[in-house]
């Protein structure tokens, strides 16, 4: 997951590996986390649940600034979303990433 934009500029990613091992990057360089057991079948369960077969692949409002946008690539898919939609098993997955990202 990379997310970018925002009036800041914002530019962070965090990325799961097959070994239990969380890359995460921003503006500090990159830095690599390891996964316990349950976290790590947390995110392997979210990225397989069905219900992300229905998320529509992009879903951002145009008309919004300044906001800043997600881009998930998993499971031979890329979505880009903004947030704006209620999509529950997107937001799951967001959050279940975004834990491993360093507080700003």
């Amino acid at each position: 997951m990379t997310i970018s934009g925002g009036f800041a500029g914002v530019h962070q990613e965090v990325t799961l590996r097959g070994d239990a091992t969380v890359l995460t990057g921003s503006r500090g360089g990159p830095v690599v986390h390891r996964a316990g057991a349950a976290r790590f079948r947390e995110l392997r369960m979210l990225l397989g649940d069905p219900a992300l077969k229905d998320v529509p692949d992009f879903t951002m409002n145009m008309s919004a600034h300044d906001m800043l946008q997600y881009t998930l690539q998993f499971n031979g898919r890329t979505i880009m979303t903004d947030r704006s939609s209620e999509l529950p098993a997107l937001e799951r997955l967001i959050n279940a990433l975004s834990r491993w990202l360093p507080k700003s």
